[in-house]
């Protein structure tokens, strides 16, 4: 079979790596899958179902109420819960409390978009919206150019998934050819995200909302997550 970028889309991703900050990597994702090979979409199924715990994740379909500010006022110091209300304040995202990330993929859904993103990964990726503020809790990984390109590898060690991996060879194809000066700092950022994955427990599957009012110390250290992030 012959394997190859379709052209349009490569378009597409040229203007991610011109503009990664403008032609965002989600824009990218859900332009791919017009034109996607099959035996990549395939290859992504399987190496999806290899990893711990997934199926049984992807066959409940979990997602959870988006949570207040209110509620995460009764956080003691040291919860998750009052670690996530300090970045959501910090970084002023308060509007993603109350983002509605099932209602956005089911309307792209509608319009066509993604009729060849299979369902769990298109599961996959909302939920995943919904928790990333929580990971950078729990990895230590700031809301920065560097932290978010660590949180990323770390997504990519723990699920091998497409959106991630686009974003990793955006990033590349942008130092290498437009911003050489950054590839020191990208690689490592890359590589302790890369590592810190691979090394601590799967934390993708989680119902993070329901801990909340859990010591952030216990949730890292029954997650293996005491590891000193480089890029945090």
């Amino acid at each position: 079979m012959d394997k190859k970028v379709d052209r349009t889309f490569a378009e597409k991703f040229l203007t991610s790596v011109d503009t990664p900050l403008e032609y965002g990597v989600y824009f990218l994702f859900h332009d791919w899958w017009a034109e996607a090979p099959d035996e990549a979409i395939e290859g992504y199924l399987e190496e999806m179902h290899k990893i711990e715990g997934v199926d049984a994740f992807v066959k409940e379909r979990h997602f959870a109420e988006p949570l207040s500010l209110e509620r995460l006022d009764e956080c003691a110091p040291g919860t998750l819960g009052h670690g996530y209300r300090a970045f959501i304040l910090e970084n002023k995202l308060e509007e993603n409390l109350g983002r509605n990330y099932r209602a956005m993929n089911e309307e792209l859904t509608q319009k066509g978009a993604l009729n060849r993103l299979p369902a769990d990964l298109s599961y996959l990726i909302t939920r995943g919206f919904q928790t990333h503020d929580f990971l950078h809790i729990l990895t230590g990984y700031r809301a920065t150019h560097m932290g978010e390109l660590s949180l990323a590898a770390y997504y990519l060690a723990q699920l091998r998934f497409p959106y991630h991996a686009m974003r990793m060879a955006v990033t590349a194809a942008h130092y290498a050819f437009l911003e050489p000066r950054i590839i020191t700092q990208c690689m490592d950022a890359i590589a302790d995200g890369w590592t810190f994955g691979r090394k601590s427990k799967n934390i993708h599957f989680h119902k993070w909302e329901e801990e909340i009012d859990t010591p952030l110390l216990e949730l890292r250290n029954r997650f293996d997550l005491n590891t000193i992030a480089l890029a945090a």
